[in-house]
C-alpha cells in the first residue's frame, strides 16, 4: 500500500514514485523472476480488495451505503485504481472531478473588413464566366491561302483561293457554316438545283 501510494520508493533508483509502476520496479528488484507472474496476480487481488474495503469504510463515513460487490461495481474499481496508479504520472497535487455540467448556447458573429473583397469577387465572377466560355463557346479556326497568279508556272491571270475550315467539336451546323463561309469570302455563287 505504501508503494502503490507513493510514500516509500521501490528502490533508490525508482523512476516512478507510486502506482502500479512502483509495484512492477519493486517485484522487478525483490522477486525471482520464475515467481514475478504469482506474486503479481498475488499482490493485485489483494491491492484490490483493500482499495475496496477503503472505499467502502469512505462511503460508510460520509453516509452512503457500502458498494455492492455485482460486476458494474468492479468494472469502477478497476477504472478508479488505474486512475489512481497513473496519477502519480501528473504533476498537479489534486484532483479534478466534474460534478455538474450546464450547456450555453451561444451565437458569434464577426464583423471584418477586407479591402481585398472586390478583387476576389471579381475573379470568382471572371472564372465562372470562362468556364461557361470554355463549355459553350465553340472554337474556330479559318485558314484561306492565296495564290498570286501566274505563281507555280501557270499561265492564269485570277488569283486562286483554298480554304479550310476545323472546329474542336463536330456539330450538325458544321459543314452548314462551310458552306456559308466559302460563299461569303470567296464570293462564289450557290449552285443552284438543276430545273426538272
Amino acid at each position: 500500500l505504501a508503494l502503490f501510494a507513493g510514500s516509500e520508493p521501490a528502490r533508490a533508483d525508482a523512476a516512478s514514485a507510486g502506482g502500479w509502476q512502483a509495484i512492477a520496479e519493486f517485484m522487478e528488484s525483490n522477486v525471482p523472476e520464475a515467481e514475478r507472474e504469482r506474486a503479481g496476480a498475488v499482490l493485485v487481488r489483494i491491492l484490490n480488495d483493500v482499495l475496496y474495503e477503503v472505499l467502502n469504510l469512505s462511503r460508510e463515513g460520509a453516509g452512503l451505503a457500502a458498494l455492492p460487490g455485482d460486476e458494474k461495481s468492479q468494472a469502477f474499481l478497476t477504472q478508479a485504481v488505474i486512475a489512481l496508479s497513473d496519477a502519480h504520472f501528473y504533476p498537479a497535487p489534486v484532483a479534478m472531478m466534474m460534478t455538474d455540467f450546464t450547456q450555453v448556447q451561444a451565437s458569434v458573429f464577426q464583423v471584418a473588413r477586407a479591402p481585398g473583397k472586390n478583387v476576389v469577387y471579381l475573379g470568382c465572377l471572371l472564372l465562372i464566366v470562362g468556364i461557361f466560355a470554355m463549355l459553350y463557346v465553340r472554337e474556330r479556326r479559318l485558314w484561306v491561302w492565296l495564290t498570286p497568279a501566274g505563281a507555280a508556272g501557270d499561265n492564269t491571270t485570277e488569283t486562286a483561293a483554298t480554304m479550310a475550315f476545323s472546329v474542336n467539336r463536330k456539330t450538325i451546323d458544321s459543314d452548314r457554316e462551310f458552306e456559308h463561309l466559302k460563299h461569303k469570302l470567296l464570293a462564289l455563287k450557290k449552285e443552284e438545283p438543276a430545273s426538272p
